[in-house]
């Protein structure tokens, strides 16, 4: 028989395991090790994934000008351009624009991989414009970026020069025409990522300024006309890097659902479990069935379980196995959880049951292995695979209400200690009678002595003319013995009513009730009470 505590309502639990090795479930590793970039792109496909490029080509008569290894601009610029185009996917879409005093939309926004006319029909063969209005360009640019779905836009400025557009409303930096330049951006990437970069081919271009007055933070490739080409794929990998984060976006936070099932289990799939327990008492335990299921449409997940105990209740203490469980996307896995806690009946006055209640937090924390380089080379610093998931086990029974062995012998120790006290202020307050109580007539002098004994002496006196039933104890006032005396005679006179009074006598001194006189005396006239 368990022995009952003050506290055995709060349950005592003693082990929470997982016992996680599945079939198919392969234990991970106590952390994620980072995953490689080239293989989150081949996971997410990205590659299928399209991305609008416009790109924006200076051909000004100073683009003629020949290069740091004696090739015309406009020549490497043709040159580069076409391989940057030959590296781009099926699913990629490029749009190509001249600028220079007119604009000019030479290659309409369409799949990359149909420009061959571009560099033989389309494209100027020399540079020859007398102006260069950038801004035009970028108007042109957000024109071809409106007929393009792709969740990724980029806009590629290659020019030589400055802003030199007499005439035209974006000749002047921060004009009218470039603030509705910068709004009509910023409507574009509402719901898109669109990029700006600045390819200077000399110094002095100002790009920067340029491509600041229509995006946000543009980025601005170093002045190195011969490394045109891999400024070009700097790019494309940057691109290529957006169209990753498009897909994991949807996959930031929320990402596993948790349900537990078994005996006894109601509100499976809520935040609040209830296990009921039954009205069984001592070790129990109850094996479930938590079910593990990604919400993730292309990001591998691990999961980690994690117990909990509420606050001020019982504490639980996770063992056996704790290999994490690995989740493809979508994909649902159920592992055994067993569950052992202490259920002890109640302290109770009455016999009866009584409510048994215990609470244990299933945490699930949520990592990838994808995160640190989603955050990292793949520059999304916010990604996220979401919060834990908290689930609450709440234990729900019946125990058996039982007084403890030590109630019934202390419930008698307190009628012992009690009855000794009450006798003790009983003595004090009743002490020993001893000497004479004198009784006088006071008509006729006429004495009767009673003798005092025990704690309380009630006897019938006369004293001459006097018949009285006198009763007579001790009491202690003020720290001194006194007699109380309760006096009831005969009536006077024939027919009265008998008279009954109480007073006090003080020791050596008397006191008069009902007509009759009272006093304390001993043997040798001293007055003593003990």
């Amino acid at each position: 028989m368990p022995t009952t505590r003050a506290t055995a309502h709060r349950a005592a639990l003693l082990t929470l395991t997982f016992l996680l090795a599945l079939s198919g479930a392969a234990p991970a590793a106590a952390a994620d090790p980072p995953a490689p970039r080239d293989d989150i792109y081949r996971a997410l496909k990205v590659d299928d994934v399209p991305a609008a490029y416009v790109v924006l080509v200076d051909v000004s008569s100073s683009m003629q000008d020949r290069g740091p290894d004696g090739v015309p601009l406009y020549t490497t610029v043709k040159r580069r351009l076409a391989d940057f185009l030959d590296s781009l996917t099926p699913a990629d879409q490029v749009a190509v624009v001249t600028f220079g005093r007119a604009t000019g939309v030479v290659h309409p926004m369409s799949p990359a991989n149909r420009t061959d006319g571009l560099f033989t029909r389309e494209l100027p063969q020399s540079a020859k414009e007398s102006a260069s209005d950038h801004g035009a360009a970028l108007d042109a640019a957000a024109d071809q970026l409106d007929h393009s779905a792709a969740p990724v836009g980029a806009v590629l400025m290659l020019t030589d020069g400055a802003v030199n557009a007499p005439g035209s409303p974006y000749a002047r930096p921060g004009s009218t025409a470039w603030q509705r330049l910068k709004s009509r951006y910023a409507a574009l990437g509402a719901d898109r990522k669109i990029m700006g970069y600045g390819l200077p081919l000399a110094e002095g271009t100002g790009v920067s300024d340029v491509l600041g007055n229509a995006f946000g933070a543009p980025r601005i490739l170093p002045v190195d006309p011969t490394a045109l080409g891999s400024q070009l794929s700097a790019a494309k990998d940057q691109v290529r890097a957006q169209k990753a984060v498009s897909l994991l976006r949807a996959d930031q936070g929320g990402t596993v659902t948790v349900s537990v099932a078994g005996e006894g289990v109601r509100g499976a799939g809520g935040e609040h479990v209830t296990v009921g327990t039954g009205d069984r008492t001592g070790v129990r335990s109850r094996t479930l069935r938590v079910t593990l299921e990604s919400k993730a449409r292309h990001v591998p997940l691990t999961v980690r379980l994690t117990t909990t105990g509420s606050a001020g209740g019982p504490r639980s203490t996770p063992a056996g196995p704790t290999a994490p469980v690995t989740l493809r996307p979508g994909e649902k896995k159920t592992v055994p959880m067993t569950l052992t806690w202490r259920q002890e009946p109640r302290f109770s006055l009455v016999p009866g049951s009584r409510d048994f209640q215990a609470r244990v937090g299933l945490r699930a924390e949520v990592s990838s292995a994808w995160t640190t380089t989603v955050r990292g080379s793949l520059g999304e610093s916010t990604f996220s695979t979401g919060e834990p998931v908290v689930t609450a086990l709440d234990l729900r029974g019946t125990v058996p209400g039982r007084p403890p062995g030590w109630l019934y012998p202390l419930v008698l120790l307190v009628l012992l200690l009690g009855s000794a006290l009450v006798w003790h202020v009983h003595r004090r307050r009743n002490p020993e009678l001893s000497g004479f109580l004198v009784v006088t007539d006071l008509r006729t002098g006429n004495r009767r002595t009673i003798p005092l004994h025990g704690r309380e002496v009630t006897q019938e006196t006369d004293a001459g003319q006097v018949r009285a039933r006198v009763t007579v104890r001790g009491r202690q006032e003020a720290g001194r013995p006194v007699l109380v005396v309760r006096c009831e005679r005969d009536a006077p006179r024939a027919g009265g009513e008998r008279l009954r009074d109480t007073g006090t006598c003080e020791l050596g001194k008397s006191t008069v009730l009902c007509g009759i006189g009272f006093s304390h005396a001993t043997e040798n006239e001293a007055v003593v009470l003990q």
